[in-house]
């Protein structure tokens, strides 16, 4: 199935608004409305983050005007399509719009499911076209690539292979060499692991050109940003290479992505694993135990470098699972002083299998009385998370802690998060004009206090409450996103995947299975 083209819709009229996304089956026709915007700036934000490729807007707004969005658009992307809506008054003013590649404007009035319609086919076969004719560039290529590295790729038949294709087929049959890494990775206590990403696209390309001037061993790569928040760098090398040579390459080839990064990223360098293409195993195959490797990372120091192989053993060398299971449902003070000691010894010695045997334990415990939130950081180290489990094994012994005090504005702000989450235009800005406090130092203050923004603070406490709201089974996903305060579900979707690691629909399902 193709992709659906990413919409996004603005409009400072909230029934103009409505009335636009119901004038259309979005899906049905190729098309998902992935943001709805009530204003220019807030429209900008989102296009920043999302990258829709159509924008279907107002012109007449204030203080940003449809015409000045479509120049901040263009100038960010420029073969972003444009729709601009006008009035009759706005007619002259809404030439101007062709100045800009918009493809179209409509009459407000005349709007109808037909007649938008038929301008965003028109928008998507250009869109196919522009595609079509850009086969054989980087992007169309990283797609396929991407899809293939997930399992999802179909090599076409007879006469539809095309070059783009054979290059494809090239990768997946040469045994390149993988190289993967993730930037800030932390365990989670559902097993799961939360990252960042890096959105200058420019850096990756200028980390390719350097990677390729410096080595004389390769043929071919390309640098991937995956679905899942990781980076892989597909490397063709000499066929000629032993496997001990080809180790050393790709050794010197994630030293000079550390060495690129370190420039520009302010953060902990990642680990980077590794896997030479001496097998039998399929691209794909490789990827994924590569993915479920890297939770080996958090023993080794930020820029550390190491093999699959050498990740690959998940054997418990303990008991200390067992005996955490005891403690789980008879916490006793000497038997937690063994635990202590086992989980230093877990850090120490790098036995992965015993850390997630350890965490699987904890885990089913907090789903059966919901002590803890399973989906919670434990640290991007090794000494971090078996630092978090042992305070969670700690606080088993303990009665609840109060809890933690805030400054005057930090508590009002929660406070007003508290009862205004459903408001959808919910911001920093609005929360602070109620304190009557700038938002410069409630930004600093709550962020200082807190160790977090109050935007991610308040998509934490938008999420846990549509956790709980989806788990009662007595809400769709499209009243649990209108209740926490989000404008479309399909924007509720997206952040909740960000903040969960899945899909609602997913959650829902992993909890009929329990």
């Amino acid at each position: 199935m193709d992709s659906l083209i990413s919409v996004m819709l603005v409009d400072d009229e909230p029934l103009a608004l409505e009335h636009v996304y119901q004038s259309v089956p979005w899906e049905e026709n190729g098309f998902q409305v992935v943001a709805q915007a009530t204003s220019g700036r807030m429209a900008l934000r989102m296009f920043e983050e999302l990258q829709p490729q159509i924008v279907i807007t107002d012109i007449s707004m204030s203080p940003m005007d449809g015409l000045e969005l479509g120049r901040h658009v263009v100038q960010l992307a420029p073969r972003t399509r444009l729709i601009f809506l006008t009035a009759y008054r706005d007619f002259d003013y809404a030439r101007q719009a062709l100045e800009l590649r918009a493809a179209h404007y409509l009459l407000k009035h005349e709007i109808s499911r037909n007649r938008l319609l038929e301008q965003l086919k028109l928008l998507k076969e250009g869109l196919a076209a522009e595609a079509a004719e850009e086969e054989g560039h980087g992007h169309a290529l990283h797609i396929l690539l991407k899809d293939m590295l997930a399992g999802k790729y179909q090599a076409p038949v007879g006469n539809q292979e095309s070059r783009l294709h054979r290059l494809v087929a090239d990768y997946q049959q040469g045994q390149p060499g993988l190289l993967y890494f993730e930037l800030e990775a932390a365990l989670k206590l559902d097993g799961s692991r939360s990252n960042a990403r890096s959105t200058t696209a420019l850096v990756w390309k200028n980390i390719e050109e350097e990677i390729r001037l410096q080595s004389t061993d390769l043929e071919e790569l390309q640098l991937l940003e995956m679905d899942e928040g990781g980076y892989i760098l597909l490397l063709k090398l000499s066929s000629s290479s032993s496997l001990l040579l080809q180790h050393y390459n790709l050794r010197q080839l994630a030293a000079q992505v550390l060495l690129c990064l370190e420039s520009f990223y302010r953060g902990n360098l990642p680990r980077v694993i590794l896997s030479a293409g001496n097998g039998a195993e399929l691209p794909d195959l490789r990827y994924a135990a590569m993915r479920q490797a890297y939770d080996y990372s958090v023993f080794l120091p930020p820029g550390a470098v190491f093999l699959l192989e050498q990740a690959a053993s998940t054997r418990e060398a303990t008991c200390i699972a067992q005996e955490v299971r005891q403690y789980l449902l008879s916490p006793e003070r000497s038997l937690l002083e063994r635990l202590k000691t086992g989980l230093d010894h877990i850090a120490t010695q790098a036995y992965l299998g015993d850390l997630r045997a350890v965490m699987g334990e904890i885990r089913g415990a907090c789903r059966k009385d919901g002590s803890f939130a399973i989906d919670q950081e434990l640290g991007t180290d090794a000494r971090q998370v078996v630092n978090s489990l042992y305070r969670i094994l700690e606080d088993c012994l303990q009665q609840p802690q109060s809890p933690k005090q805030y400054s005057r504005w930090v508590n009002k702000a929660m406070e007003y998060v508290a009862g205004n989450y459903a408001d959808p235009d919910l911001s920093l800005e609005t929360v602070a004009g109620h304190l009557q406090i700038s938002s410069i130092h409630l930004r600093t203050t709550f962020k200082r206090e807190t160790g977090q923004s109050l935007l991610d603070y308040t998509t934490e406490y938008r999420i846990g409450l549509a956790k709980q709201l989806l788990q009662t089974g007595e809400y769709k996903i499209y009243e649990v996103s209108e209740k926490v305060g989000y404008k479309t579900s399909q924007y509720f979707s997206q952040v909740f995947k960000k903040t969960t690691g899945i899909q609602p629909k997913d959650f829902l399902q992993q909890r009929g299975r329990e």
